[in-house]
Order: structure tokens, then sequence, then C-alpha cells
């Protein structure tokens, strides 16, 4: 399994909060997690203490593809998290579940057709 330092993907050492929907698309971009996707690797993301959270954008950027195209269930499965103390943990798991239900309110071409047949 596939070991990632998220806080290698901060726009300086000085940052603490991972921000923005194109930062988040940019690192989801150089950790090729497309082809990781399809190949269904599983990957643990370590976060560091010192970190304190996730912004809802930067998390859409990063992980809405994976979850849109593979489902809630394989995300949680195949991406684990890994935090280096208890009150990291804390502060990222609130962010986290916060983002999987923002990209499950996300209206996109696949899901919008889905929505308007009422089988969501």
């Amino acid at each position: 399994m596939e070991k990632i330092i998220l806080k290698k993907y901060l726009p300086t050492q000085s940052h603490n909060y991972f921000n923005g929907r194109l930062e988040g698309k940019d690192t989801r971009t150089s950790l090729q997690l497309d082809i990781k996707d399809k190949n269904k690797e599983e990957i643990t993301f370590y976060i560091n203490k010192g970190l304190v959270g996730m912004n809802v954008s930067f998390f859409l950027g990063l992980f809405s593809k994976t979850i849109l195209e593979y489902g809630v269930e394989d995300f949680k499965k195949r991406y684990v998290f890994e935090y280096e103390d208890e009150n990291t943990k804390k502060l990222f798991e609130k962010d986290m579940e916060y983002g999987i239900k923002a990209v499950l309110r996300e209206i996109t071409p696949k899901n919008l057709l889905e929505r308007l047949r009422g089988n969501n």
C-alpha cells in the first residue's frame, strides 16, 4: 500500500491548512489518482500533527472524482487516513465527513440525469 505524506502538497512549509479546489485538483494530478483509482490501488494518506484541516474545496478537488466514480464505500476502503496524533485526527475527520457529504450533493452531468429521473 502506497503511503502519501499529505503535508508535502501544501503550497509552503509554513501553511498548515489545505485550501482551494484548484490546489486539490493539482494534488490529484500530481499523485496520479485517476490511474491509481482505475487500478484499484489502496493508498494511505498520512497527516502530520500541526496540520489543522482541509477546506471542502480542496477535498472536492482531490477526492470528488473518486467518490463520484467509485462510491463512498470504495473510497473509504481504499483511501486510508493515518494521523500522527489524536488531535489532528479529530480536526480532519470532521472535514472528511463534511467533504464526502459535499461530494454527494454536487450536481454532475452523470448524476443530473439520475436525479431528474428520480433515482436519487
